[in-house]
């Protein structure tokens, strides 16, 4: 049986307001080239979300990295900050990103990755039908 590698795609973002609809903007048409089966809406807010929590608390250039693998895909962030995502009691203007995040992805995590770390989350792929 023939097995394949999985799909890639990264975009290297700047620090910038931008960088959060660059990132869904990339996710969107990202699944739309590999038709991907899933919940399209779903996976560029769960991007967004990653994408912003990176700017606002990590340093350096956040990398999305999104990966098809079959029955998931997966949306890697990474940034130069070592220091892992804590879950702080949501509040009006904080708190409530990872939260999304954990809601609409089928797993999610960070691990440190070099000088700094990766935020990552998976959803997983439908079987029949169209994208989502």
């Amino acid at each position: 049986m023939e097995t394949r590698a999985p799909a890639v795609a990264e975009l290297r973002l700047a620090e910038r307001d931008t960088s959060a609809a660059l990132a869904r903007q990339f996710a969107r048409s990202t699944l739309a080239a590999w038709r991907t089966r899933c919940s399209h809406d779903d996976f560029v807010l769960a991007v967004s979300e990653l994408v912003t929590n990176a700017l606002l608390h990590g340093h350096g250039t956040p990398v999305v990295r999104l990966v098809n693998g079959g029955d998931r895909v997966r949306a890697e962030v990474c940034d130069d900050s070592p220091l892992l995502p804590v879950s702080h009691r949501v509040t009006p203007t904080s708190g409530l990103g990872l939260r999304v995040v954990e809601q609409i992805s089928s797993a999610w995590g960070a691990s440190r990755r070099g000088r700094g770390k990766v935020v990552w989350c998976e959803l997983a792929t439908l079987p029949n039908g169209d994208p989502a």
